[in-house]
């Protein structure tokens, strides 16, 4: 499924890393059932949309699978890129798949994927990223197969990780799949009167996504960010329903910076409020004190992993842990010399103009700590479950993803506090261009 170099390379990471159960055993899939009228999945057309951007090596092991389906009729593939610099237009040249184009600069999540779908000629759509991989031959049939027995008007599947994700992205999978109880059907019930459970019942994810294409006509894609969300809220609102397969996955994950969660958090919040009218923030009105807890913490979250140097190993997980939180609740404090993400300084160097003290350690009435340490609990658990003891390299992704958990929750503080200054008419000059560095790339 990796090829040979992908697998040698898992493999002697494996060698490395003391053994145990892998994060999490995917269910076995199955094929459902459909006692009633098969024909009528083999004889409808399937298109599916890839908006792509230097998709690089992901692409052709993508379209040959694609091309692989079985018990599907037909299959178009429609790539809509902005602006690619490698050899995707050629593959899909060489597949003859006529790619259409874009400028860079009219790319929004929402107006690529509804210009794919816009020539589309499928009786089904099928929304895809460009490194996403089926894991078998029937995964598009079992999505349909779904989504025909439940009379449902969108489908979406789980993810399974491939072998080069980092640790964090593994247990964020691992955390989707625990707050999934199995394959099931959602649609509008009394749940959906708060957030959490409109999120919930709403789950649209168009990593690997199908959808009617007659009624995706009517709705389409709108919101530059968290489109399928957003499509799947106006979905069950208006009484449609809406499934998500666990026992079907396609193979994807993503290795990002500590910046990247720091922006996604942000983000999260900028415009899930709009999504959601039921969400309720807590308001932030002591920027600089924010700010002074914000800088102190991703120092000292960043600085784990050159302390991980001085280490000696074997150590067992549970007393690595131990000394990861306690350095980070006290500040531990970078050493000279030590290097932080380009983007995170440039975010921190915005900040830094603004810190109300030079506090040392997390002080009582945090506003971020508390939630940085709760998902920590759960973080090492799930560590600790699985390695008893670690190495340096082990010690190292366990450092990087505590330090991304910082940059998470730091995001969606910094969302309340814009939040909270927009909503009081006060937004100033350093807001906006925080605003403005947060929000660009996600």
């Amino acid at each position: 499924m990796y090829g040979l170099r992908s697998a040698t390379r898992f493999a002697w990471r494996r060698l490395q890393v003391p053994g145990g159960a892998p994060p999490f055993v995917p269910p076995p899939i199955t094929v459902p059932q459909m006692p009633q009228s098969p024909e009528r999945i083999n004889d409808r057309k399937v298109s599916v949309i890839i908006p792509t951007k230097n998709a690089g090596e992901y692409l052709s092991n993508l379209i040959w699978k694609l091309k692989a389906q079985e018990r599907v009729n037909d299959v178009e593939i429609i790539l809509v890129d902005s602006g690619s610099e490698d050899a995707t237009l050629h593959i899909a040249e060489e597949y003859g798949i006529e790619a259409i184009r874009i400028a860079p600069e009219q790319f929004t999540h929402a107006f690529a994927r509804n210009k794919g779908a816009d020539t589309a000629k499928g009786d089904y759509l099928v929304f895809m990223v460009q490194d996403a991989l089926p894991l078998t031959n029937l995964w598009l049939y079992e999505m349909l197969v779904f989504l025909e027995e439940n009379q449902l008007a969108a489908v979406s599947c789980a993810e399974f990780p491939r072998a080069d994700a980092d640790l964090f992205y593994e247990f964020l999978i691992h955390e989707q799949d625990n707050s999934c109880a199995g394959d099931r059907v959602t649609g509008w019930d009394a749940s959906c009167d708060s957030y959490a459970g409109l999120r919930s019942n709403a789950q649209l994810v168009d990593i690997a996504a199908v959808i009617r294409k007659g009624l995706f006509a009517r709705y389409g894609y709108r919101t530059a960010y968290a489109e399928d969300l957003d499509l799947g809220v106006r979905l069950i609102r208006d009484q449609h329903r809406l499934g998500f397969l666990q026992s079907t996955r396609v193979l994807h994950s993503h290795n990002r910076s500590t910046a990247y969660f720091l922006k996604r958090g942000y983000v999260d919040v900028r415009f899930l409020t709009d999504i959601f009218p039921n969400f309720v923030y807590p308001e932030i009105k002591d920027k600089a004190r924010l700010y002074s807890e914000i800088v102190l913490l991703l120092k000292s979250f960043g600085s784990l992993r050159a302390a991980v140097g001085d280490m000696s190993f074997p150590m067992p997980s549970a007393r690595l842990l131990e000394m990861f939180y306690s350095w980070a609740e006290r500040g531990h404090e970078a050493r000279a010399g030590e290097e932080m993400e380009p983007e995170l300084e440039g975010i921190l160097k915005l900040m830094r103009g603004e810190q109300e003290s030079k506090a040392s350690t997390v002080e009582a009435g945090a506003m971020i700590w508390p939630h940085v340490a709760k998902h920590f609990q759960r973080f090492g658990e799930w560590v600790s479950a699985i390695y008893p003891e670690v190495d340096h390299q082990l010690a190292e992704e366990i450092a990087d993803g505590l330090s991304k958990i910082c940059g998470l929750h730091a995001g969606t503080h910094l969302g309340y506090l814009y939040m909270t200054n927009a909503k009081r008419g006060c937004v100033d000059s350093s807001l906006r261009q925080l605003d403005s560095q947060l929000t660009s790339g996600v």
